[in-house]
């Protein structure tokens, strides 16, 4: 049931980014793919991976949402306001990815004293580089082809998202959440 919330909630919050990059127009019944097939791909295969793979698409969906809300809502889409803007933004993907990956990912973990402290440190070095990459790919390369400031700073994003997710992961299973 939780995979289920999970992917719908997911693909809920990659509905602004989807109209933002001009993908909802693109891509046939994309609010279909969204809202329903995310939900379905929560049957597992290899259960935690697949686990923290739909958790993963659930924050960075999160994080990409609220980031296209705030570039929506402020008109700021490059430099060093819109990496103030992706640290709000990653830091509301921060909250939820703990509580899903506590609660659901991970659960099997032994708890320890130290654990939410150092789920903070793996995620705020994540969120660190993750702000430098989107500030300086916006600040300082100019989008190419036909992209706008919008998009290019959604492709700025999805290139911070892959150091993420290899950082998060190996911190996560190794250091956070490890079996003792």
């Amino acid at each position: 049931m939780r995979g289920l919330v999970v992917g719908f909630l997911a693909g809920l919050f990659l509905i602004p980014f989807a109209g933002n990059t001009g993908l909802i127009t693109k891509i046939p019944h994309a609010y279909l793919v969204m809202l329903v097939g995310l939900p379905v791909a929560a049957v597992p295969i290899l259960w935690q991976l697949s686990k923290f793979i739909l958790v993963g698409i659930l924050n960075t969906s999160i994080d990409f949402g609220i980031l296209n809300l705030l570039i929506f809502a402020t008109g700021y889409d490059k430099g060093l306001p819109v990496a103030l803007l992706n640290s709000v933004s990653f830091s509301c993907a921060i909250v939820n990815s703990y509580y899903w990956n506590k609660t659901w990912v991970f659960r099997g973990s032994q708890q320890h004293r130290g654990e939410f402290p150092q789920f903070l440190v793996v995620t705020i070095i994540s969120a660190i580089v993750s702000s430098l990459i989107v500030g300086a790919m916006t600040q300082y390369i100019n989008p190419p082809g036909h992209l706008s400031s919008e998009q290019w700073a959604n492709v700025a994003k999805a290139v911070s998202v892959v150091f993420a997710v290899v950082w998060n992961f190996l911190g996560f299973k190794f250091v956070v959440f490890r079996h003792e």
